[in-house]
């Protein structure tokens, strides 16, 4: 019976130990299972963390360019000061205070030498995003202090590291349109581009990042090593005129400080490529400089960005809609009203009372009542239509952020007077860039080319990635744009741009526009806040350019733009026609100038004709002991016109052959280099109000040694417009 029992028990206990042993097994199997399978990637990836260490490398950021292959930004090498998060942070709890201990220790250590407070810099080192940049852009004898203190208290987890950072050549100079770069918020420690092409061209420009993967052992020791080059960011070259850009920032600035506005804009535009050659804001920014408190505003790229009411200059859209449609002729009289018309409950008034005028005199005087009537003979629907094909109400598309489609209310939600609002620039916002745009259609034979900022964009192996194909679209008739010509030009000769615009030798074309700002406490217009505005183009007769000036809320009785933005309009075409060397096209100068220059060259046909009876009277009286010497002075005289000796310290001696004047000439000590010839009858041009370029042409063109002075457009020259050309002649020139 004991035997029985004995022998139960031993078989309960064999069944319970294999039941345990048969458990334990399984629960290795499904760890192991869950080590080797489910896990695999995870301890593998463990593993080569610990067996490995990556180091990534910074592409070169690529360079923006004007379109001459000037520089607007580049990147340098400097030295910056990063910190590895999770140098200072353990998901293990024994040894996470000792990390933090060395986390203090490094704050209350480097914060006097960063700048910043021991709170502050405990929190850039809080976290586990891994690298950090704490400080860009050291200067060498900091960034040496720092490596020191870093070596003599043994700190860990932070390092100086050279890489390369943006840097601006010119300092504000195109800042809107380049914009800056910064910290990302959306990503603690990464610098993109917060503004202009830095922003829009990000992607190109930073490039692709590389890496270096070392192999280490247990002691933390390397013994191979892996890279993967990283790509440089490619090359942004825009359509920007550097010289003309800071030229046109100089103009508006001063035109802000002289009337004191709160803000002033400029864009110049070629209207047959769509080309920006120049967008200016002022006040401007620093972009090598930190964004400072309360400077957002001038760090906008307003131009593009903020939708304001036209004004008059609208009226350019109403009146084309109107010849397009075929009720309007530049001839055709319209009743101004004397100055007043009603519509709904509303009155409208002109600032002159006016009765009846031709359509060309009712634009040039801008009368309110005058565009009101022709807006409404072609009624909403088709004026609408032509508010949207010329681009109101939608984006340019050109190649910045932030901008803005401006606003323009639906047809079908228009009020009783709102055609009449809209037709003289009241109830729609636009942008700067979309009035610059409209002219441009206008001085294009009506074809609107798309703004644009960006010529190509190329690879940093000189591959093209992109380049410029701006879309083309006709928004009205070569026939109408010719008659819309007429009409601007009007503007100009006999309009509210008649005492404002004066281009000695160049005809223009544009529209004023002083429209009032809303006061935003009483939602009505303000009789003392204005934004005057003058768009238009030059040549007149063969567009070269596009330009448009606005000032917001000049101070002071003058606050029309015939009288405020208009001569700022006057001086950048001044400097855009001479930078581009642009051949006067009014008519009056041109024949002036062909009769003056047939004139000299008749002068010089009788002086050679004189000279040459001279010579061969000598020759013909001379006695024997005289026809030696005469006969030398003839060929001295021949040889140095045929050289073009001329200028001081040359003297001619009759005893000495030919040859040797020819030889001396060219011996003489003289620090400009001997030039070829002046053509018979060469006349000066006149080059006064154009840049260096101009005057780099025009006196090379005439062989002339040049001497300048100062710097900006040309005030004063020498020889005067319209002087002969003769050999010893020097080009001297005054900038301003």
């Amino acid at each position: 019976m004991r035997a029985k029992q004995s022998a139960n028990n031993m078989s309960k206990r064999t069944l319970t130990i294999t039941l345990l042993l048969g458990v334990w097994m399984i629960g290795i199997i499904v760890r192991l299972i869950w080590l080797q399978v489910l896990r695999h990637d995870h301890y593998v990836a463990r593993a080569a963390q610990n067996q490995t260490s990556q180091i990534e490398t910074l592409a070169t950021r690529g360079p923006i360019l004007d379109r001459n292959g000037k520089e607007l930004a580049v990147s340098v090498i400097f030295d910056s000061i990063f910190a590895d998060q999770k140098m200072f942070n353990d998901k293990d709890a024994k040894r996470l205070p000792e990390k933090q201990k060395q986390r203090l220790k490094t704050a209350q250590i480097l914060s006097p030498l960063l700048g910043m407070s021991e709170v502050e810099l405990v929190k850039k080192l809080t976290g586990d995003s891994g690298y950090l940049r704490l400080t860009p852009k050291l200067d060498p004898e900091k960034s040496q202090e720092i490596k020191d203190v870093i070596q003599k208290n043994h700190l860990w987890g932070v390092a100086v590291q050279r890489e390369p950072q943006r840097f601006y050549p010119n300092d504000s100079l195109a800042a809107a349109i380049v914009g800056y770069m910064g910290e990302d918020p959306r990503q603690p420690g990464q610098i993109g581009g917060q503004a202009g092409l830095e922003k829009s061209q990000n992607n190109r420009l930073e490039g692709t990042r590389g890496e270096i993967e070392r192999d280490r052992d247990g002691k933390n020791q390397s013994f191979g090593r892996r890279e993967i080059s990283a790509v440089n960011g490619a090359q942004v070259m825009t359509t920007i005129d550097l010289p003309l850009q800071h030229k046109v920032e100089l103009l508006i600035l001063n035109a802000l400080q002289i009337s004191h506005a709160k803000g002033a804009y400029a864009i110049v535009l070629d209207p047959a490529t769509g080309e920006i050659l120049a967008l200016a804001n002022a006040p401007g920014f620093n972009p090598n400089e930190r964004p400072k408190s309360g400077e957002g505003e001038a760090r906008h790229n307003r131009a593009i960005s903020w939708p304001y009411e036209p004004g008059s200059v609208m009226k350019t859209v109403t009146y084309a809609a109107a010849f397009e449609e075929g009720a309007l002729q530049p001839s055709t009289t319209l009743n101004c009203g004397n100055g007043e018309i009603t519509i709904g409950k509303r009155v409208i008034h002109d600032t002159h009372a006016y009765g009846v005028l031709p359509a060309v005199d009712a634009f040039a005087k801008s009368s309110n009542v005058c565009a009101i009537r022709v807006a409404m003979s072609i009624g909403k629907q088709r004026f609408y239509d032509y508010l949207t094909a010329f681009g109101f109400g939608h984006k340019t598309g050109i190649e910045l952020p932030a901008e803005t489609r401006g606003i323009l209310t639906p047809v079908e939600k228009w009020n009783g007077d709102s055609i009449a609002s809209i037709a003289i620039g009241q109830e729609v916002s636009v942008t700067l860039l979309q009035v610059a745009a409209t002219m441009g259609t206008i001085a294009n034979k009506g074809v609107r080319m798309q703004p644009h900022i960006i010529k190509q964009v190329a690879a940093a192996d000189g591959n093209v990635l992109y380049k410029a194909q701006p879309e083309a679209r006709r928004v009205i008739s070569e026939q109408t744009a010719q008659k819309m010509s007429e009409l601007l030009e009007a503007v100009v000769t006999r309009g509210t741009a008649r005492h404002a615009i004066q281009l000695n030798g160049y005809t223009a074309a544009g529209k004023t526009g002083t429209p009032q700002k809303v006061d935003p406490k009483t939602g009505k217009y303000s009789q003392s806040k204005f934004m005057p505005s003058f768009a238009g183009f030059v040549p007149a007769t063969d567009p070269k350019f596009v330009i448009v000036v606005m000032l917001d809320e000049p101070q002071g009785a003058a606050h029309q733009g015939g009288s405020v933005a208009a001569p700022v309009f006057n001086m950048i075409a001044q400097t855009a026609l001479g930078d581009f060397v642009v051949p006067p096209d009014a008519k009056g100068f041109r024949d002036a100038l062909t009769a003056l220059s047939n004139k000299y060259e008749s002068k010089a046909a009788e002086e050679d004709s004189r000279e040459t009876e001279v010579i061969a009277q000598a020759q013909a009286t001379a006695t024997p002991q005289t026809e030696g010497r005469a006969a030398n002075q003839a060929g001295a005289q021949v040889t140095t016109k045929a050289v073009g000796i001329a200028g001081p310290g040359i003297n001619v001696s009759a005893n000495i052959a030919p040859s040797e004047v020819t030889k001396r000439s060219q011996t003489q000590a003289n620090p400009t280099p001997m030039l070829q010839p002046v053509a018979a009858g060469s006349v000066m041009p006149d080059i006064r109000g154009r840049g260096m370029r101009a005057v780099i042409q025009a006196c090379t063109q005439l062989n002339l040694p040049m001497k300048t002075s100062g710097n900006g457009i040309v005030v004063r020259q020498l020889p005067v417009p319209g002087t002969r050309i003769r050999p010893g002649d020097e080009c001297k020139v005054e900038f301003q």
